[in-house]
């Protein structure tokens, strides 16, 4: 009796290995997936860091072209690019509306300054965008 049921069980070991192995790689390319996902959320939450201190610095040159040391204000709608390792290749583009107040508010001028920061590295782009209104 136990030689036949030996030659039944045969390849039973090669059937169970095979199984092992799928369900193996299945577990291997799932961790995989999980690791690149989150490898990209990670570039893209450094590069919408960075976009977004690009946009504030934009912000902060256009105030010292609306509100100058010396010499009248000025609203320009500029494009900067920066050089600084932080934030090498970074853009921003800001644009400056000029609205006049009535006559019996205290300030003359009120200027709403937008800067869009965008950032490009290995083919990822993050941009992000802040409002501001001030006024003279």
């Amino acid at each position: 009796m136990c030689p036949n049921f030996a030659r039944q069980q045969r390849g039973s070991a090669l059937v169970i290995a095979i199984f092992i192995i799928v369900v193996m790689l299945a577990l291997v390319v799932s961790l995989s997936r999980l690791l690149l996902s989150s490898s990209e959320s990670l570039v893209y939450e450094v590069q919408g860091t960075r976009a977004f201190f690009a946009a504030q610095s934009g912000l902060e040159l256009a105030l010292t072209e609306v509100f100058p040391r010396a010499g009248s204000s000025v609203c320009n709608n500029n494009v900067f690019t920066f050089d600084d390792p932080g934030l090498r290749g970074c853009e921003v583009r800001i644009s400056c509306q000029q609205q006049t107040l009535p006559a019996n508010s205290v300030a003359n001028n009120m200027y709403q300054l937008t800067s869009l920061g965008r950032c490009e590295a290995d083919g990822f782009i993050t941009s992000r965008t802040i409002s501001m209104e001030v006024r003279e």
